[in-house]
């Protein structure tokens, strides 16, 4: 009976993956600007959206069909991305920079497909981030022209959180991995969101309504708890 289940065990070993999974990513939302500044109120000036630099972590479940060619795979992760808006008037010297510093939890499911013996995969499928941290903005200025009459940045913060309100995303995800022996895998992924990441609230800012989408660009290292202990 003993030589019968041990078989057994090592096929599902090979067809059955779970761990943990941690790294880096870097985001941007795009028409931020355009929220913030539909109209050139102002002669001299600049604003731009930039990306955001963060991390992410969570567990994953990766399950291969007999023919080990064809599999899927399910996450849960957390995430902290988001982007960010600079604006400069150079003709009054007043700058400002916003900081939408959301945080996610991301539920992914990826149809996968194992060319090269199973040592590299590639992924798409569905994704759902739940933003956790929906008034997470953070403003600060700076320069001569700032004047009393603004309030203090944590005043105009947050009036910013009453009138910009973070959105959960729904998207695609795209992945492609290579396992680094039994228990390491890196990948690299692709987030796009098809839904709005900020709504835009009734204010007294003159910021409109404006389509705006979520893309993360991923790396990161799983290890594999299923083979941890072989």
């Amino acid at each position: 009976m003993l030589t019968y289940l041990l078989p057994v065990k090592m096929t599902l070993a090979q067809t059955n993956d779970f761990g943990f999974k941690a790294g880096a990513n870097y985001s941007q939302v795009s028409n931020l600007s355009t929220i913030i500044l539909s109209e050139p109120y102002f002669l001299n000036y600049k604003i731009k959206e930039k990306g955001r630099y963060g991390w992410h972590l969570g567990v994953y479940y990766e399950y291969k069909l007999e023919n080990k060619k064809v599999g899927f795979q399910s996450e849960i992760m957390y995430t902290r991305q988001g982007g960010d808006v600079l604006f400069n008037n150079y003709e009054k010297d007043f700058n400002y920079k916003m900081e939408f510093a959301y945080q996610y939890v991301n539920l992914v499911g990826l149809a996968k497909w194992f060319p090269f013996a199973g040592r590299v995969s590639l992924g798409a499928g569905p994704f759902l981030g739940i933003n956790v941290a929906p008034r997470d903005i953070l403003y600060t200025s700076w320069g001569n022209g700032k004047l009393p009459a603004f309030g203090t940045d944590l005043e105009q913060q947050q009036q910013l959180r009453n009138v910009l309100m973070g959105k959960n995303n729904f998207g695609l995800a795209v992945d492609a991995a290579v396992d680094i022996g039994s228990l390491l895998k890196v990948g690299v992924r692709y987030y796009w969101s098809a839904t709005n990441t900020v709504e835009t609230e009734a204010n007294s800012y003159n910021f409109i309504a404006a389509k705006n989408t979520n893309t993360v660009y991923e790396l990161s290292v799983a290890i594999n708890f299923a083979n941890l202990f072989d």
